[in-house]
């Protein structure tokens, strides 16, 4: 029954797809030339090979590479089989990483579904059998820009106005399109959270086994959402955010939950004089992506 449930879920994030640790600043872009990468995984060449035959041995093996910049710790990420049901004999459905998933990592890490995979059923012609894994791994992006605090928007030490130039760790999900606006006594913050490639994203503390296989509704709640951190030297600085607990009530502080999207962040410009200062932002999160292969299977 749960094989059944985890190829509809797959479904589900193939149609919308094609295809944890601490912050890391050892690879980072910036917004005019973005790099977005996380766990790159992809069946190992003939392991399974395009086909078989009833009753013939076979290898079922992925290689799991860490292309961003982020650290997975051992057993922080689960790679979930579908597709081989009760059809496919001697097969693990659900195997995580035994070892720490370092960020690129000259060599991928191997995943073993099977060493001696077999099909017994006797078949009378053809039988095409739909592969596919599905990744849910902890993973975390670090962002930073310098902003503008000055007492207005045309500022002679500083740009208050256009797009600051932001730095972000190679990930998955990456901070754009920061941009400040002084109002009155107000200076105001505003940065989009983007999800850059397929997958999707899920709050850190998500049990992938309960999302995965058994459709919990809390687990799927916790969609489009994810940890996030606002660090600077301003001391005034507060955002507009959500509580790091259910019911996820909306508050104004430097810490807790937001949803993927634009976030606002607000200070009382200080009477000291303009000055450039830091930001840095944060983001803890789950990552769920799949892809897929055809197992041909021959009488």
């Amino acid at each position: 029954m749960k094989a059944y449930i985890i190829t509809a879920i797959l479904i589900s994030l193939l149609l919308l797809s094609g295809a944890s640790g601490c912050p890391s600043f050892g690879q980072q872009t910036t917004t005019t030339a973005v790099t977005a990468a996380g766990l790159d995984v992809s069946f190992v060449t003939d392991a399974p090979p395009l086909s078989v035959s009833v009753n013939q041995e076979f290898p079922m093996y992925i290689n799991v590479q860490n292309n961003g910049g982020d650290f997975v710790s051992k057993g922080a990420a689960k790679f979930y089989l579908a597709g081989a049901g009760p059809t496919i004999e001697n097969v693990k459905s659900v195997v995580s990483n035994e070892a720490t998933l370092e960020p690129a990592s000259p060599s991928p890490y191997r995943v073993a579904f099977a060493d001696r995979a077999k099909i017994t059923s006797p078949i009378v012609s053809l039988l095409m059998i739909p592969l596919a894994v599905t990744s849910c791994y902890n993973y975390g992006t670090t962002a930073q820009a310098p902003i503008c605090v000055a007492k207005t928007n045309s500022s002679s030490l500083c740009s208050v106005s256009g797009d600051k130039a932001v730095t972000n760790t190679v990930a998955p999900v990456q901070i754009s399109g920061l941009s400040e606006n002084v109002v009155g006594n107000k200076l105001s913050i505003s940065f989009t959270i983007e999800n850059k490639l397929n997958g999707q994203i899920y709050l850190p503390d998500t049990d992938c086994d309960k999302l995965l296989q058994a459709q919990d509704f809390i687990e799927i709640s916790k969609n489009n959402k994810l940890s996030i951190k606002v660090s600077s030297t301003e001391t005034e600085l507060s955002c507009h955010i959500q509580s790091a607990t259910p019911p996820y009530s909306s508050l104004d502080g430097l810490s807790g939950v937001s949803q993927v999207g634009k976030v606002t962040c607000e200070e009382t410009v200080p009477s000291t004089g303009d000055h450039v200062s830091p930001i840095y932002i944060i983001l803890q999160y789950k990552y769920v992506s799949s892809m897929a292969k055809n197992l041909n299977v021959l009488p």
